[in-house]
């Protein structure tokens, strides 16, 4: 009896700290010089940077540190404006060197696993979700927020972010478009941080996504064009949705160039999952976390399709893993879906 009501205890527990937490939330006011924009918000997070910052060091390959310093010693000519004062108000608000502030927005250009899902419902309405799994977990769990990004008083944007980003590897610009990135694991970094020295216009595809989201008049089709043209630092998937029926889209990207585009057809492929493998190939047995979500998928229906129920499949194991930071679920044609948890798994 002993035993037994220690394993109702340890159950009890476990569920509780599996509970999502609702992610914090802040404005980005883009009325404001760039190097202001964010110092509030970083002020809030300085306690956790000496360990991110650890982490992150730890993380890249140390004889590549100096080609990150050189990036930024010259910041200005590798980044379009705002974003090098936006990135000295990043290091000011954090108390980092400027050095670091590049470092952590390059980062998670090189290494992210993620679960990304498109769907379109029964009555064309396009719903995108994602679960972002990274490296050093628990740190990040304590650093990731949504962030509006406001003018004259309206939300331009929104995204998800870790303290220190400002880029967007979550992204939606209401009425229009919502995009996640997903790493595709090609190469090797030091290849990355070649082409970010070497290669002006290749920016970091994060700073693209907010790029593009930022963008007025921005439509489902612009940002299918853009984000396949682009030159980017890194292989990458991204996944598009838009606010008609028939725009969810999958880009595998090269660098210089897109290895394929796929794209929602309703009502055979009313759904597309992406992990971090070329959805053309199968996934490794010790990474298949696309099969569970698809059958999830076929589970639920496509009458039945909702944010609500992409959270579910979601949190499903193992697409859900002890690796996720947070879930996050949108729909440009209802901006007031956006929302993003903190997972405890």
């Amino acid at each position: 009896m002993i035993l037994l009501s220690l394993i109702v205890v340890f159950l009890g527990i476990s569920y509780s700290s599996s509970e999502p937490v609702q992610a914090k939330r802040f404005t980005v006011n883009l009325d404001l010089p760039p190097q202001e924009r964010w110092v509030k918000i970083m002020q809030e997070y300085r306690q956790y940077t000496p360990t991110i910052i650890k982490d992150v060091q730890n993380f890249f390959p140390k004889p590549l540190l100096p080609l990150i310093d050189r990036l930024a010693l010259y910041l200005d000519k590798y980044f379009p404006a705002p974003y090098p004062d936006e990135l000295r108000g990043i290091a000011s608000g954090l108390n980092i060197s400027l050095s670091n502030a590049v470092l952590l927005n390059l980062v998670y250009d090189f290494s992210a696993f993620c679960t990304s899902i498109v769907a379109q419902d029964t009555q064309g309405n396009i719903y995108h979700a994602r679960n972002l799994d990274y490296h050093f977990t628990a740190d990040l769990r304590k650093l990731t927020f949504m962030v509006d990004f406001r003018s004259k008083g309206k939300t331009v944007y929104s995204g998800v972010v870790f303290a220190g980003m400002i880029g967007l590897v979550t992204a939606q610009r209401p009425k229009a478009v919502t995009i996640t990135l997903n790493e595709r694991d090609q190469g090797f970094l030091w290849e990355n941080l070649i082409m970010a020295i070497l290669r002006k216009e290749a920016i970091p595809v994060l700073l693209e996504i907010r790029q593009i989201t930022a963008t007025e008049n921005m439509n489902f089709s612009q940002a299918v064009t853009l984000l396949s043209k682009v030159p980017m630092i890194a292989d990458a998937y991204l996944i598009v949705g838009g606010i008609n029926p028939g725009e969810g889209a999958v880009i595998t990207r090269d660098r210089t160039a897109v290895a394929n585009l796929w794209k929602l057809d309703p009502p055979t492929r009313w759904f597309l999952v992406e992990t971090n493998y070329d959805h053309w190939t199968t996934p490794p047995p010790s990474d298949d976390r696309r099969d569970p979500a698809i059958k999830a998928m076929n589970e639920t229906g496509q009458e039945n399709v909702n944010g609500a129920a992409l959270f579910k499949v979601l949190s499903i194991h193992p697409v859900l893993n002890k690796k996720t930071v947070y879930t996050a679920v949108m729909s440009a044609k209802n901006n007031g879906l956006f929302n993003a948890w903190v997972q405890q798994p």
